[in-house]
């Protein structure tokens, strides 16, 4: 029952996104635990696109009401808002990827009208609410909020994850900005460099050689056709494929599924080391 969040100091898009759909899908198909996948960015429907889950192939496939998918986000945030959300009611409002594996996008400014009560401030709430109800809740949180906002989810998560580009000065950025804000202890703290080039000469071993970051980097390799699927939907369907996911290192995309992996087993182990996963 845990809330791991996904978080950058810049505004870009620095693929956040992708590294947390695809940790949170690992996750869910190799250690068996149920997720959530919950984004704050408004108007962003990457992680949708990325699994392929539309309102028309959703009723088709799974057979649910149309009417669930026009709530998401915004249904729970008016029972948050009501005070009469519970952890079992989360589910309602979520999208089905795989058995282990569900996902809430962002909001939709297209799909509010004056009678919507849409309160950013009520995240914490509704995250808190998921991880009484998941094992996992991974948090997409837009780097573009207002920062009391960030600071608001922050506070409330057990693990973040934080991300940066492969770039000396974005090392020395992150490090800047933890010693001017108070962010979190250090000990919930994981770093992840996304869209990594193992063949840069900006690679970990030369930036913690030549920084002032001195903890161990995590990362989510590029991978061509994974950023492929990522734009045509077949995501889990790929990662799912027991030659994809059980590539050895020297395999095609054995580079970027052990990296992930990796990853989803220092998230594992952080967990423990905090006592909050058996």
């Amino acid at each position: 029952m845990s809330i791991i969040t996904f978080w950058n100091n810049d505004k870009g898009n620095i693929g956040q996104t992708s590294s947390i759909v695809a940790t949170a899908t690992l996750m869910a198909i190799e250690h068996n635990y149920r997720i959530l996948v919950i984004s704050t960015k408004i108007d962003d429907i990457e992680s949708e696109r990325a699994f392929g889950i539309s309102e028309s192939i959703a009723t088709k496939v799974l057979g649910m009401k149309e009417s669930r998918f026009n709530s998401g986000i915004q249904g729970l945030m008016k029972l948050a808002y009501s005070n009469k959300l519970t952890p079992e009611m989360v589910g309602d409002y979520t999208k089905i990827v795989l058995k282990r594996l569900e996902v809430i996008s962002g909001a939709r400014l297209e799909d509010m009208d004056e009678n919507d009560k849409f309160d950013i401030n009520l995240y914490p709430d509704i995250i808190k609410n998921a991880s009484k109800y998941y094992d996992m809740v991974f948090v997409d949180v837009d780097g573009g909020m207002d920062e009391q906002y960030k600071k608001n989810i922050l506070k409330s998560s057990n693990i973040i994850v934080w991300n940066f580009e492969q770039k000396y000065e974005k090392v020395e950025d992150v490090l800047q900005f933890k010693e001017k804000n108070d962010v979190a202890d250090d000990k919930k703290i994981l770093y992840l460099i996304n869209k990594y080039e193992k063949n840069s000469r900006y690679n970990i071993k030369n930036i913690i050689r030549n920084s002032r970051m001195k903890k161990n980097i995590y990362t989510v390799p590029y991978d061509l056709l994974f950023s492929d699927v990522m734009q045509d939907g077949s995501l889990a369907g790929w990662l799912l494929n027991p030659k994809i996911r059980k590539a050895k290192p020297l395999d095609e995309h054995g580079t970027f599924i052990n990296e992930t992996n990796r990853l989803c087993q220092g998230i594992i182990a952080k967990l423990q080391e905090l006592h909050l996963l058996g």
